[in-house]
């Protein structure tokens, strides 16, 4: 075979081969030559959050209630009887606890024929298949010196632990049954009904004057440190409820309204060491101050307090309490000193610390 016949049969062979190839262009000399271009990098797709689960409400069912009445008396006023009805809800199970599950929705007075003198609605509400909350409304015979009625008292759970309840004095007055006033409430305690008696003034020109007698319902209340017993008096004249004492004092920033109670403290001193009060001869700042040494067995006595008490009333309730910041002055007797204290140290200082 000739040169020219093998060469024209090899090129035969190579060109499908090359074929195959792309052709690269040569760059030119001194030419910049750029990478080639890259495919851009795929952001990962976003991921879709799982749905919530889905929370199916607790399907409560209602309480079955039933309803029913109950009379208390009847009570003697002035030879006219009066019964006290309450109108109950009640819810049917068992147990049956009557705390939580039976509240008054109304009450009434109601006289020897039955016929209502005096009529009282409450709120019924229910909350996970119970009471959001009871109320239990009772009654007793009021019978003083000066007058007789009828007490009413109620009160609601759940409360706060100094809550008492309420207090409501019902009385005639021009021969009908009336209430004295709206229901009193306090945080603190009612202690019952007294007989009081005092002089209102001092002897004059050798003369006594004359006691002075009058029923007073009394309520512990609670000033922060310990507690005064703050007397309501009771008006069978006016049929009114109104504060046993309305006092004013002279002082260097002029008359101040301020009385003076009997004391109820519970001490607790929780150390051996010696400490001191700042005693003052009166209840007043600006009057010399003393500091007089406690020691471990000092006899601490609490004589008296001034201080004032809100009386806050409208026609659904009458609030009896200490407000804040008020100013609180306690007469005591230390070993063989007497005298006033008032700040917080000293009140610590005596084992009355600030509570509530």
């Amino acid at each position: 075979m000739s040169r020219l016949a093998v060469s024209v049969f090899c090129a035969l062979l190579i060109q499908p081969a090359c074929a195959q190839q792309t052709a690269q262009p040569v760059p030119a000399a001194g030419a910049i030559v750029r990478p080639a271009a890259q495919p851009a990098a795929q952001a990962p797709a976003p991921r879709t959050p799982a749905p919530a689960p889905v929370v199916k409400p607790v399907s409560v069912q209602p309480p079955k209630i039933v309803t029913l009445e109950r009379t208390l008396g009847p009570f003697q006023v002035n030879n006219q009887s009066f019964t006290l009805v309450t109108h109950i809800q009640s819810i049917d199970r068992q147990p049956h606890d009557p705390d939580s599950d039976e509240t008054v929705e109304w009450w009434e007075l109601r006289d020897a024929a039955g016929t209502p003198v005096f009529h009282q609605q409450l709120g019924v509400s229910l909350q996970n298949g119970g009471f959001a909350e009871t109320e239990s409304v009772g009654a007793r015979q009021l019978k003083t010196k000066l007058g007789e009625g009828i007490l009413v008292d109620g009160g609601f759970l759940p409360s706060d632990p100094e809550y008492s309840g309420w207090f409501q004095v019902f009385g005639l007055f021009n021969g009908k049954l009336v209430p004295f006033g709206a229901p009193m409430s306090t945080d603190g305690e009612f202690l019952g009904e007294e007989e009081e008696s005092f002089q209102p003034s001092a002897m004059f020109r050798g003369q006594q004057p004359q006691t002075v007698t009058r029923d007073v319902l009394n309520f512990r209340v609670w000033t922060g440190n310990f507690s005064i017993i703050y007397p309501v008096l009771i008006d069978w004249i006016q049929a009114k409820v109104r504060p046993a004492w309305t006092c004013y004092r002279m002082t260097a920033k002029g008359m101040v309204a301020t009385c003076t109670y009997k004391v109820q403290a519970d001490a607790s001193r929780t150390t051996n060491d010696l400490t001191f009060v700042r005693m003052y001869a009166e209840p007043e700042e600006g009057f010399p101050v003393t500091h007089v040494v406690i020691k471990p067995e000092s006899k601490i006595e609490f004589l008296e307090a001034q201080l004032a008490v809100d009386w806050s009333a409208d026609k659904d309730n009458i609030s009896i309490g200490v407000g804040n910041g008020a100013d609180v002055w306690l007469h005591v007797r230390i070993d063989s000193q007497e005298g006033w204290i008032r700040t917080q140290e000293d009140f610590q200082a005596i084992g009355l610390p600030q509570s509530g």
